[in-house]
């Protein structure tokens, strides 16, 4: 017999039970895995888990998480003794039923692809539709790199917060206001932005977050006027240089460098690409119909 409990907070034993399903699914499904069970505080709303058992086992988990508009994404797993349409169209419909509670009109399912012929026979049926893959993609050599002369490519700073919130404005689904306060929460988050200069014209932006073991680029971005001259690769050139150059300084070893890329922008996926970046891992994103759920 089945039986569901639905939290807002996941205490140690809870915690180690779905890190224990996740392993069963990652062992069996050859996938990476990594759900965030603390949640993410840069995200509007804290995450609801639903916990599906069996008896005393945890067969089926599913986390949501707003992440603004009316929308939410949710992930799953379903151990693989427990596979089939019941067993997680039981766990989308418990998120469903929060999700009205907390006015949320769009759900997004997010997963590794993997081969399952629940998920398979789900799209067929037209339950779930796929929207887009994401890409983590990360530097693949090691050789040093020269400085190119054909950019300067400083840290920004203040004075220039308006100018990178109008270039992110200008290429990203924001108005400037929303820019100039991504730029300034990403900067209290511990990102660093830096400006891409060519002739005093700044023509480009991007923004790392440096880990102890990896250094993630956001917000790499031409000026629309200047794109197609090669810049975006000079500007790739140049931040893998800043990490090398300071591995070095700090006498350290370098940092992996990594970049994400969705399907849907193709030209950056290219340019990641024929530039040394290649995919570590991917995610499928599938709108949720509930009709028949």
């Amino acid at each position: 017999m089945f039986r569901l409990k639905i939290l807002k907070q996941l205490n140690g034993r809870k915690r180690e039970e779905v890190r224990e399903l996740e392993n069963a699914c990652r062992m069996h499904d050859h996938i990476e895995g990594g759900v965030l069970l603390a949640g993410d505080e840069g995200r509007e709303g804290k995450p609801i888990f639903f916990l599906c058992y069996h008896n005393d086992f945890l067969a089926g988990f599913a986390m949501m998480h707003q992440i603004g508009d009316g929308a939410a994404e949710v992930c799953s797993y379903v151990h693989p003794e427990y596979r089939g349409k019941s067993l997680l169209k039981r766990l989308l419909k418990a998120a469903r039923k929060e999700a009205l509670n907390n006015e949320i009109t769009t759900m997004n399912y997010m997963i590794e692809p993997h081969q399952s012929e629940v998920i398979d026979q789900m799209v067929q049926e037209r339950y779930f539709e796929y929207i887009n893959s994401e890409y983590l993609m990360e530097w693949k050599y090691s050789y040093p790199l020269q400085k190119t002369n054909e950019l300067e490519v400083y840290a920004l700073d203040e004075r220039w917060h308006e100018d990178a919130a109008r270039l992110l404005a200008g290429l990203f689904s924001m108005n400037f206001q929303e820019a100039k306060q991504r730029i300034q929460q990403f900067e209290v988050d511990g990102c660093e932005y830096y400006g891409a200069w060519q002739k005093e014209v700044l023509v480009g932006i991007f923004c790392l977050l440096k880990g102890q073991e990896s250094v993630y680029i956001f917000d790499f971005a031409v000026d629309g006027d200047y794109q197609k001259r090669g810049i975006g690769k000079t500007m790739l050139k140049e931040l893998i240089r800043i990490v090398q150059k300071e591995a070095q300084d700090a006498n350290t070893e370098q940092k992996k460098i990594r970049i994400q890329t969705g399907s849907n922008n193709g030209t950056a996926f290219r340019l990641y690409q024929k530039n040394g970046f290649q995919v570590i891992s991917q995610r499928d994103y599938y709108r949720i119909n509930f009709i028949g759920i």
